[in-house]
């Protein structure tokens, strides 16, 4: 299931915010390693997939990410996590990632998130938090996620990714680097990165 998060925002466009409008085609989602790194491209071989080059411009939007756990998690948080429903009418959690306060607000909401069958994006700020209970307790914590028209009640179980967003330039694209990545193809194939998440300390990126 960890594989199937995004290939990464929405999911992590919608975390992060929309794809540049000089976009020719649908956005292109990868995530995997980086291999190498020439000039203002570098190659990339995504879990599963065959390798990339993928280039960047002073358009394409950093950030990093370093891990964090569910206890990090307090009330007033602004957070995004994709999910997917459950027969409740709850949601089930495949990842989280807390947001800095300086991006407090970014792609608030609830929606669809197609990387992922029957997957949701929530982004929005942590109202309440409690102990999940029955088929779900596993040692796990139920969130209130409440945005401008609504709320969603997610249930986070035990051991999932959880992700602390951060700031990130390019000189963080090194060799064995973990990344996701939002491109842009153009008619020629050629993909340039609207987005870039930058996983540090080993940190592979779950969105």
């Amino acid at each position: 299931m960890k594989h199937l998060i995004a290939s990464a925002m929405l999911a992590a466009t919608v975390a992060l915010g929309g794809l540049s409008a000089a976009a020719d085609s649908a956005p292109v989602h990868l995530r995997g390693e980086v291999d190498s790194v020439n000039g203002s491209s570098f190659e990339v071989t995504p879990f599963g997939g065959a390798k990339a080059e993928v280039a960047w411009n002073n358009t394409t939007r950093f950030a990093s990410l370093k891990a964090a756990q569910l206890s990090d998690i307090t009330p007033g948080m602004f957070v995004g996590t994709a999910a997917i429903p459950q027969p409740d009418g709850t949601l089930k959690a495949l990842e989280i990632h807390i947001f800095p306060e300086n991006l407090r607000g970014t792609g608030e909401g609830y929606r669809p998130f197609p990387q992922v069958a029957q997957g949701t994006m929530t982004n929005a700020t942590v109202t309440n938090i409690a102990a999940a209970s029955g088929a779900s307790s596993d040692g796990g914590k139920t969130l209130t996620l409440t945005y401008k028209d609504g709320h969603q009640t997610v249930v986070v179980p035990k051991g999932i990714p959880i992700v602390l967003i951060g700031a990130a330039d390019a000189s963080m694209l090194t060799p064995h680097a973990k990344v996701s990545v939002t491109a842009a193809k153009d008619a020629a194939g050629k993909l340039t990165a609207t987005r870039l998440l930058i996983g540090l300390d080993g940190v592979t990126p779950p969105i």
